[in-house]
């Protein structure tokens, strides 16, 4: 009797089993449990992700807090730098950095999108940014910090007021915490993106604001389109330094953003006579050319948003006492306010250093703590440039102002 009560135990034990594993194989087989398999994959994927980029972040911040050198020796090396392709001069081969998964779109943090920021997307409308990783809460604290900075503004041109616009610029990067890791960006400028006067990595590049920026945001793609001596209007006969002659080339149409940073040496070029161009930008000159290729920019390059910069204030007078279309001699200033006017016609931001006094080299100690030469930052100014812009970036695809 007791052998039968064992095998009947036994038997039923046997059924159980077997329901439990018919069981187990519908639900694994089941397309909610492989979605949620999936998922679970992925989130897992996502989160090394997320620990790989902030362990990079706090590897950066304690080489550039501790290892940062200021100097005035373009030769100085500086190793481990954010690498950034370098064009410099060559309009027919743009090279790129390419991520290390490329052909794959970088997990993004799930969450709400903020309200009034900007999206990024692709030619075809897929989109490669939104602003789903900052809070509400963050966002507020953001815009008090945007606050403080516009007070700052209004504040006396020193060196004490670029320190503080670059301590409430790191407080908006490092709370924004946004990168880019999809997005293509270019630079195009003179010397002062080419990086003259700033270090040479241990490749032998050299270092500008742009590597600060793709420091600081990570985008997918960086490209340096700098070239000293680069200018808008065709005053020279060298071709390869006007921006009349190769915008095209310098632009091309896979960039999401473009970096404009230009103007300088337009105002610097010691010619005899140079044709400053009339207020409504149809002439040639200064004006008419730089009206001739921005109006383009809509019709040629559609999915790209350009920023345009205004440079520093310097203590440069210019060397050109003798204008067509202007009546005296023209300022610095005067040089950049086409690209404001331009930029406001055609709705494209500006990141606007000049009036805002930000590196204002006609204080002696701003100019002795980031001016390798009279024109060029050091590694100290390249690096508060690039977080300036950085987190000017920022600020305008979250809607922030």
């Amino acid at each position: 009797m007791n052998r039968s009560k064992r095998a009947q135990t036994t038997a039923w034990l046997v059924l159980i089993f077997l329901i439990v594993v018919v069981i187990a194989a519908i639900l694994f087989l089941s397309k909610g449990y492989r979605e949620y398999l999936k998922d679970y994959d992925e989130f897992q994927a996502y989160k090394e992700y997320m620990q790989a980029l902030e362990e990079g972040r706090e590897n950066n911040d304690d080489f550039l807090d501790n290892d940062f050198v200021q100097n005035d020796n373009s030769s100085d090396v500086i190793e481990n730098q954010p690498a950034v392709s370098e064009n410099q001069g060559d309009v027919s081969e743009n090279q790129v950095q390419e991520p290390d998964n490329t052909g794959e779109v970088t997990p993004q943090p799930v969450g709400e999108v903020l309200s009034g920021s900007k999206e990024i997307t692709d030619v075809s409308g897929n989109v490669l940014w939104q602003a789903n990783m900052v809070t509400e809460e963050e966002a507020a604290l953001i815009r008090s910090y945007v606050e403080e900075r516009n007070e700052v503004y209004t504040w006396a041109n020193s060196y004490e007021k670029t320190m503080k616009i670059n301590e409430l610029d790191n407080l908006i990067l490092d709370t924004a915490a946004c990168t880019f890791p999809n997005v293509q960006i270019n630079f195009v400028g003179d010397s002062i993106t080419e990086g003259v006067g700033g270090a040479v990595d241990a490749s032998g590049n050299t270092i500008s604001y742009v590597n600060y920026v793709q420091e600081e945001l990570q985008f997918g793609y960086a490209i340096n389109n700098g070239l000293a001596g680069r200018m808008i209007a065709a005053y020279t006969t060298n071709t390869e330094l006007s921006m009349e002659k190769n915008h095209d080339g310098l632009f091309g149409s896979d960039s999401e953003i473009v970096v404009f940073y230009m103007g300088l040496n337009d105002y610097l070029t010691p010619e005899e006579v140079k044709n400053y161009g009339v207020i409504d930008y149809t002439t040639g000159g200064y004006r008419g050319q730089l009206h001739q290729w921005v109006k383009k920019f809509s019709a040629d390059y559609p999915n790209t948003e350009f920023f345009f910069v205004t440079t520093y204030q310097v203590e440069l007078p210019n060397p050109t006492q003798k204008y067509i279309n202007f009546n005296g001699v023209p300022t610095l200033d005067d040089y950049m306010e086409p690209q404001r006017g331009l930029a406001a016609q055609y709705g494209y931001p500006v990141i606007e250093l000049y009036s805002t006094g930000f590196m204002d080299m006609h204080d002696a100690q701003t100019a002795e703590s980031f001016l390798a030469d009279s024109t060029h930052p050091n590694d100290a100014g390249y690096r508060i440039l690039g977080e300036h812009i950085a987190a000017e970036i920022v600020l305008y695809y979250l809607g922030i102002s």
